[in-house]
């Protein structure tokens, strides 16, 4: 665990403001993107002055997608970073990177 936590360490060295910044933004966009959603689904109902099962269903569906859209740009933005780092620090290639983890 150590060592890995050492690793970590060297190789965002010089980096980790602007990985704390991607972070940060993609954070708050997600956010907002889970509000957005939220205050239209709200929207919806204020208009229609019930809620539905149906209404219930598609907004646990919705909030579904959208928390599931959202995991996947994180995760992505994470492995890219990872795969750039590695690149920048040791010049691995992707290829690599494939092998190793395949």
């Amino acid at each position: 665990m150590f060592g890995s936590m050492s690793r970590s360490r060297v190789l965002t060295k010089g980096s980790r403001w602007s990985l704390f910044g991607l972070l940060l933004v993609l954070f708050l966009a997600a956010i907002a993107i889970q509000m957005a959603f939220a205050l239209l689904f709200g929207f919806t109902f204020a208009i229609t002055g019930s809620l539905s099962t149906v209404g219930l269903v598609v907004g646990a569906i919705g909030s579904a997608l959208v928390s599931t859209v959202v995991s996947t740009l994180m995760s992505v933005a994470i492995a890219v970073s990872y795969v750039e780092l590695r690149q920048v620090r040791e010049g691995t290639s992707v290829d690599e990177l494939a092998e190793i983890f395949s």
